[in-house]
């Protein structure tokens, strides 16, 4: 058997709901007007039957009937009886055909021929005159007592089926209404299957509506998609790195090889080979680890180990390994760093920042030319600022030498450069809530100034 769908489901349940609330404030209105419509039939009953003792009399030994008497009106019959049941006047409801015991000034319920009746007798009593009994006599059966209250319970029973099938229709429309979000997401979800284009979103709309559970769930969704369109991008962007940047290296490696695997090689010949291998091979670790980093970066996987510690320690000491690849080139590079300041920061990563700036300096830097390395502190941040004097940027590569395998000037790379220092800068700023600017005029140098904060909840 096929199961039905949560809309038809819903719809059923919110009909059925809907009908037996409806059932049960009709019963309960038919039951509270039950009870006022049985007190007053009582009460109409007592009064016919009150009203008519003034119209029998025993007088002088002699029982008088007046003509006013009616014996029947709005339903009730009024009786006057003698001795051994004898009706004086009146007539019974053809119902009943059995004789009714008499009991004074009591309403009470007598069934007669499997019908039910109210029945109201008075005694009148007199010492020259037997027992006289007035009784009123009237249908306990409601339709029968009040026209009304059978129309209502026909117009129940007609409009039923009718308001089933309104419940059903309208619990379907407010369905279908309120699941028409669903259908976008699952739209949605059946384009991205068949399309593989992670760029599309649901974006949902609320219509100018409250936003509802269904609104935050498309919500989530989006957000998810989010992250693994990112993901995937990271992931492409990482193979296209990777295969890219590694092709050279591993040329290089393959023709050392083959070079060296010839029968009239020499020693020093294969010791040459060995040495360009090595030399590759630490490149290709070197650029490996740094597109893992990146990558990592990428999906929000990376993590940093932030701990309180001496920057300015820190910078000075990058700063002096550095000379001595600055001094091959007669650069000097002159510290401008305030003491003892201490920040919430991944040493390593810091370090990395530090190292990637000033070798980028010295790679673009002039012969003989000079680099200023700054650290100083505003009231909650940590300002860094690595100056040259070299070759410049122009106006036009000054946005892109944050993209990865950039690089302003490739004839100035002594082939060990792959273009990511920069992107690992960005990337470790970015991951310190930090910000970093470069400023640059060609041919006369270059500017990179960075902020962290000191405290790394800020």
């Amino acid at each position: 058997m096929k199961k039905l769908s949560i809309k038809t489901r819903v719809t059923i349940w919110y009909a059925f709901f809907l009908v037996l609330l409806v059932s049960l404030i009709f019963i309960s209105l038919f039951y509270t007007s039950d009870r006022l419509i049985q007190e007053n039939i009582k009460g109409d009953l007592t009064a016919a039957v009150d009203d008519s003792i003034q119209d029998v009399k025993i007088e002088n030994g002699s029982l008088e009937i007046d003509d006013d008497l009616l014996s029947y009106r709005d339903g009730i019959y009024v009786l006057v009886y003698r001795e051994n049941n004898f009706i004086v006047t009146g007539s019974l409801p053809a119902g009943i055909t059995e004789e009714i015991p008499f009991i004074s000034d009591q309403v009470r319920i007598v069934e007669n021929n499997e019908r039910e009746y109210y029945v109201y007798d008075h005694l009148i009593s007199d010492d020259t005159f037997a027992d006289v009994w007035i009784r009123g006599i009237t249908s306990a059966d409601l339709a029968d007592s009040d026209p009304a209250v059978a129309l209502m319970l026909k117009f129940f029973f007609i409009s039923l089926p009718l308001l089933i099938l309104v419940a059903a229709v309208g619990g379907y429309y407010i369905t279908k209404r309120a699941f028409r979000p669903v259908s976008q997401i699952t739209e949605t979800a059946v384009h991205i299957q068949e399309s593989s284009d992670l760029s599309q979103r649901i974006h949902l709309e609320t219509g100018g509506q409250t936003k509802d559970e269904i609104y935050h769930l498309a919500a989530t969704f989006d957000r998810m998609l989010d992250r693994l369109e990112n993901s995937f991008e990271a992931e492409k962007q990482f193979s296209n790195d990777a295969s890219h940047e590694l092709r050279t290296p591993i040329a290089v490696i393959m023709a050392q090889c083959e070079y060296s695997l010839k029968r009239d090689t020499s020693p020093e010949e294969i010791h040459s080979s060995l040495s360009v291998i090595l030399d590759q091979s630490r490149k290709m670790s070197t650029l490996i680890n740094q597109l893992l980093t990146l990558a990592r970066a990428d999906r929000g996987t990376a993590k940093l180990d932030f701990e309180r510690i001496n920057v300015s320690d820190i910078t000075c000491m990058v700063a002096l390994e550095q000379e001595a690849l600055a001094e091959k080139r007669g650069i000097t590079i002159h510290q401008e760093i305030t003491p003892d300041l201490y920040a919430d920061v991944d040493e390593t990563l810091f370090m990395r920042l530090w190292i990637n700036l000033i070798s980028n300096s010295i790679k673009y830097g002039k012969d003989g030319g000079s680099i200023r390395v700054v650290l100083r502190a505003s009231e909650s941040r940590i300002i860094g600022q690595v100056i040259d004097d070299g070759i410049g940027i122009s106006p036009e590569a000054l946005p892109k030498i944050w993209d990865r395998f950039y690089q302003v000037n490739p004839s100035r790379s002594d082939g060990s450069s792959s273009g990511l220092g920069l992107s690992m800068v960005k990337w470790i700023i970015s991951a310190h809530n930090g910000d970093i600017t470069a400023d640059s005029v060609p041919g006369t140098g270059s500017r990179f100034t960075f902020s962290i904060p000191k405290d790394a909840n800020v």
